[in-house]
């Protein structure tokens, strides 16, 4: 579909964009348009001359003395596009919703995974004890100490070996 300076024009005015609307329902003649809009013959003639100058709308006549308008294609494109727009709103709804379903799922099983670390890196509870008893990891061991952890290790891989 092409939109041209004339077609901006025509779609300019918010009564002719009612016209539209009311012709993409079915094709009518001007004065059902005038009741329908509460505006007088003569200005919705003057309408409807723009929008046919801008081959949105065509004029039809039956042989009686009525002139019926309807859309053209152009028209018809304008007021009811080939892919509606409900389509494309519940589209994207249903695309937010799985990526959103996506993220929660796979943070939801990344905290588990970080929750189980630090349980997996845990010391034993002698270890504990020792690490209290020695001044931890940062602290100064005593000699002593030091010396006498040094036999227990000494004493047990020896009483393990065959």
């Amino acid at each position: 579909m092409d939109i041209d300076r004339k077609t901006l024009k025509a779609l300019a005015a918010d009564t002719r964009l009612d016209i539209l609307k009311s012709l993409g329902k079915r094709r009518k003649t001007p004065s059902e348009l005038a009741k329908e809009l509460n505006l007088a013959a003569s200005t919705i003639v003057e309408h409807l001359n723009r929008l046919e100058e801008a081959d949105l709308i065509r004029r039809e006549e039956t042989g009686h003395k009525w002139i019926y308008y309807n859309l053209t294609e152009k028209g018809s494109a304008l007021v009811r596009p080939r892919i509606p727009t409900n389509f494309v709103i519940i589209l994207g709804i249903c695309l937010l919703v799985v990526c959103v379903g996506f993220f929660y799922y796979y943070n939801l099983s990344y905290a588990s995974f970080s929750e189980a670390r630090p349980s997996m890196i845990t010391l034993p509870e002698s270890q504990k004890a020792l690490e209290t008893q020695t001044g931890g990891l940062t602290g100064e061991r005593p000699a002593a100490t030091a010396t006498a952890n040094i036999t227990n290790v000494t004493n047990s891989t020896n009483s393990t070996m065959p």
